[in-house]
């Protein structure tokens, strides 16, 4: 999805920005260092984990081996306590630091990491 779907589906979901915020791929999408992404993953805070639970009947079992729940084909959610949200806002929307982006794709060291990681450096050179 492009930046407009993504962004119109974050707003369908009608969450207080305060309580959540736009992971990785979402986060280079909207700094402008990816032109795409298959998905939205969402940090949110534990309480607002608690009302998605309740509202869209999320599980243990939609639960994945890296701790991410499903709540649509393209949603997935993990719950965090809000002290250790580590983001910052872009175009008004939450999105995650992107020196967190750099350090989880370098730690994961994925060869689908290697464009992300040089598009984020590329950026950090020119700021």
């Amino acid at each position: 999805m492009n930046k407009t779907e993504l962004l119109n589906l974050v707003d369908s979901l009608e969450l207080p920005k305060s309580e959540y915020y736009i992971l990785s791929g979402g986060s280079l999408l909207l700094h402008g260092l990816r032109k795409s992404t298959n998905d939205l993953d969402l940090c949110v805070s534990t309480e607002l984990f608690n009302i998605l639970k309740s509202k869209y009947g999320i599980s243990e079992a939609d639960k994945n081996e890296h701790g991410f729940y499903h709540i649509s084909k393209d949603i997935e959610v993990i719950p965090n306590d809000k002290a250790g949200f580590k983001m910052v806002y872009k175009d008004g929307y939450p999105v995650e630091d992107l020196n967190v982006v750099l350090i989880s794709k370098e730690k994961r060291g994925l060869p689908k990491d290697i464009a992300d990681i040089r598009a984020i450096k590329s950026y950090f050179a020119r700021t």
